[in-house]
């Protein structure tokens, strides 16, 4: 009778640590369901290919910070790399209205870097020139601020130019190093 009551105990016990453990993994699920239910909702109304893109700019973007300075990772560094290509795509993407700040911040995460138009006069020579190149006439600057995407670092990157909340238009800084 006592060794009935003992393999109760037990079997009351195993349960107990079963339900706890399952109860974690639910509780964890729904944590990680959230997560991604809240950047969904900052990328709403994108289209599933734009948020494919997102997804994976993401993913090179922590890969290219992890990684250690002076180790080469052609698809992170090389003109025509995985990375390169994505971000070249979301500008073409999002670079223009009726697209957001907000948009792009919650989307892409936080610029790797702010700039004015003092601070970006400096990088706008290739932007100026493939606007004329393309026959887009400049436009009549007003306070932008320049969200600064690093392809390879400060010396090569993308910007979006965002003026009082809409971007209007997206560039590149190249070194040519």
């Amino acid at each position: 009778m006592a060794r009935q009551g003992l393999s109760d105990a037990v079997s009351l016990a195993v349960m107990k640590q079963q339900t706890l453990y399952v109860s974690a993994i639910l509780l964890l699920a729904g944590a990680t369901a959230a997560r991604s239910n809240q950047s969904d909702s900052q990328c709403h109304g994108l289209d599933q290919r734009v948020v494919g893109l997102i997804s994976q700019y993401k993913e090179l973007r922590e890969r290219r910070r992890q990684l250690p300075d002076g180790t080469y990772d052609k698809e992170l560094r090389d003109h025509g790399g995985k990375l390169h290509k994505i971000l070249q795509s979301l500008g073409t993407e999002l670079g223009h209205p009726p697209h957001t700040k907000n948009i792009i911040v919650g989307c892409l995460g936080e610029p790797d870097s702010v700039r004015n138009d003092v601070q970006m006069a400096r990088y706008l020579e290739i932007y100026e020139r493939e606007r004329r190149r393309t026959g887009r006439a400049p436009r009549a600057k007003r306070d932008r601020e320049y969200l600064i995407y690093h392809w390879r670092g400060g010396h090569d990157f993308m910007f979006f130019i965002n003026e009082d909340g809409l971007i209007v238009d997206h560039g590149w800084w190249f070194a040519y190093e």
